[in-house]
């Protein structure tokens, strides 16, 4: 074979290699992404992208996550790591994450929670969902319960990082 020709085969197996779809990946999300979907009060949004719960009430929100999917299979781990500032010392910062087909059914759900009150560091709520076969046109969605601001401390909702 001359030297053109595997010049010519290997562009050909670029291009075609190219076309294929990527591999998932991770992706990371403000929290000041979220919506309030309970509680007596409004989160406050800083630039910095964080939602805080400025309120006298616990405070729910829900956080709607891209899928970083373009093919599905059996074998799609869901991985969320959610950056919370946990400032009252009587409840935890609890958030659940569950992958939705595109009509809304929940196929699996997985959650987790922090343990005791920090107002000066981030924690971090891991979430890991067993493997399961979910059409790349569905969702996440990660909802969080944030809870009332505790001795003028507030909790916080600083990231969300998502790795399928």
């Amino acid at each position: 074979m001359s030297n053109h020709t595997l010049l010519k085969q290997a562009a050909a197996a670029l291009v075609l290699l190219g076309a294929l779809p990527a591999a998932a990946g991770p992706a990371t999300y403000a929290g000041g992404l979220c919506t309030s979907v309970s509680g007596f009060g409004t989160p406050s949004i800083y630039r910095s992208g964080r939602l805080v719960n400025t309120t006298g009430s616990t405070l729910e929100v829900v956080c709607p996550v891209q899928r970083n999917v373009t093919v599905t299979n059996l074998n799609e781990d869901v991985s969320v790591l959610v950056t919370v500032v946990d400032a009252s010392l009587d409840d935890d910062v609890r958030c659940t994450a569950t992958v939705t087909e595109a009509d809304g059914t929940a196929i699996l759900a997985g959650s987790g929670q922090t343990s005791g009150a920090d107002t000066a560091n981030a924690k971090s709520i891991s979430i890991n969902l067993a493997p399961a076969l979910a059409s790349f046109f569905g969702y996440i969605t990660v909802r969080c319960e944030l809870p009332k601001t505790y001795a003028g401390f507030n909790s916080v909702l600083a990231s969300i990082y998502v790795s399928e």
